[in-house]
């Protein structure tokens, strides 16, 4: 049984559309998003998601806050669960749910970044988060060497965490603090492949990232949040700032993550 069909069962005086369909299971954890219209039922739809999913607790997820994109979260149902570890692939991710984001709409990009890096490659991750991106590549692939910078100190914490969790120490060197100020001063000239995994404010980092690339160039993974639609007009500007701050640029591809 699909888990809108159980919840229309056991509260049949609720619109059907109303209803979720689906919730993410993070370690061990659902987490669900829920319609406005809900908010006075939230707490009995914790509890039957608790029973169908078998979880440790669920929690309410309402969006992310800020530069360091902090969840806003709301338990529901269960055990009071902060620290999680989350696997995918192969690989780990400890965290703490309630005050860091670890998006599974994102896993599938994960592990493609894995694929896509080559033996020997170093890498420079300009938003490494928990680990998101270094994580699997450190893992899944055979990287000369990953430098990875996090300005948040929570999540660089795990991020420390998840380095030892996931036995790559010999692979990857974390930097506490702002990629803009580190890449040119530490990492100029070294990188092969440099990962940009941050939404609001990539092109803010766009010139700190080009001036780690070593001098015969390399690839930048560029993500950032644009309009349905609007794709092409927003790789054509990225292009424009590259090549205005006296770099050449060639656009091998891009992809929507999600939508």
């Amino acid at each position: 049984m699909r888990l809108k069909e159980f919840l229309v069962e056991r509260l049949p005086e609720v619109d059907p559309e109303l209803l979720p369909s689906r919730a993410k299971i993070m370690g061990g954890v659902a987490l669900l998003r829920l319609r406005p219209e809900l908010d006075e039922l939230e707490e009995e739809i914790g509890r039957l998601l608790l029973e169908f999913y078998r979880v440790k607790a669920v929690y309410r997820i309402y969006g992310v806050a800020g530069i360091e994109r902090r969840p806003i979260i709301k338990h529901l149902a269960g055990e009071e669960v902060r620290e999680i570890i989350h696997r995918e692939y192969g690989y780990r991710f400890k965290l703490d749910l309630t005050r860091l984001m670890l998006c599974l709409g994102n896993s599938f990009e994960r592990l493609r970044m894995a694929a896509l890096t080559r033996e020997g490659e170093v890498i420079l991750d300009m938003f490494a988060g928990v680990g998101q991106f270094t994580i699997p590549i450190a893992t899944l692939s055979n990287p000369a060497k990953i430098y990875s910078i996090e300005l948040n100190p929570e999540a660089y914490g795990y991020l420390l965490e998840n380095i030892k969790l996931n036995e790559v120490e010999d692979k990857v060197q974390a930097i506490l603090g702002d990629c803009v100020e580190i890449a040119p001063k530490m990492f100029r000239g070294v990188a092969d492949r440099i990962i940009m995994g941050y939404f609001n404010g990539t092109m803010r980092a766009l010139p700190a990232a080009l001036s780690a690339l070593k001098p015969v160039g390399g690839i930048i993974h560029f993500h950032e949040l644009a309009r349905r639609g609007s794709e092409e007009r927003f790789v054509k500007q990225v292009i424009d700032e590259v090549e205005s701050l006296g770099y050449l640029a060639r656009l091998l591809g891009w992809r929507r993550v999600k939508s």
